[in-house]
C-alpha cells in the first residue's frame, strides 16, 4: 500500500518536475543572454567613449553619438526579441506539459472508475450469492 502511494506520488510529481526543469532552462538562457548583453554593452560603451575622446571635431562627435545611439537601440531591440522568444518557447513547452498532464489525469481517472465499477460488480455478485 505504501509503495503504491509513493509510486502514485512520484508519478503525479512528474509534471511539476518538468515545469521546474522548463523554468530553470528558461532562467539560465535569460541570464546567459543578459550577461552577454551586459558585457557587450560595456565593451561598446568603452570603445565609444574612447573614440569620442580622440575626436577633435564637434560635428564628427555628434554624428558618432547619433550612430552609437542608433546601434545601441538596435542591440537592445534584438536582445528584447531574443528574450521574448525564449519566454515564448518556455510558455509553449509549459502548455505541452500541462496538456500531457491533463491527458494522464483523465486516463488515470477513467482507469480508476473502471476498477471501481468492477469492484462494485464483484461486491454485488457476492451479496447476491
Amino acid at each position: 500500500m505504501y509503495e503504491d502511494f509513493m509510486k502514485m506520488a512520484q508519478e503525479s510529481m512528474k509534471p511539476v518536475m518538468k515545469m521546474a526543469e522548463n523554468n530553470t532552462a528558461m532562467a539560465v538562457k535569460l541570464m546567459h543572454a543578459q550577461a552577454e548583453s551586459a558585457a557587450e554593452m560595456m565593451q561598446s560603451n568603452l570603445a565609444h567613449v574612447q573614440a569620442l575622446v580622440e575626436t577633435k571635431d564637434m560635428n564628427a562627435a555628434v554624428e558618432m553619438q547619433q550612430k552609437y545611439v542608433e546601434a545601441l537601440n538596435e542591440k537592445l531591440m534584438a536582445a528584447a526579441k531574443e528574450n521574448a522568444a525564449v519566454i515564448e518557447a518556455a510558455i509553449t513547452e509549459a502548455g505541452k506539459i500541462f496538456e500531457g498532464s491533463i491527458a494522464e489525469v483523465q486516463a488515470q481517472a477513467k482507469k480508476t472508475a473502471q476498477n471501481i465499477e468492477k469492484e462494485i460488480a464483484k461486491a454485488g455478485k457476492k451479496a447476491a450469492a
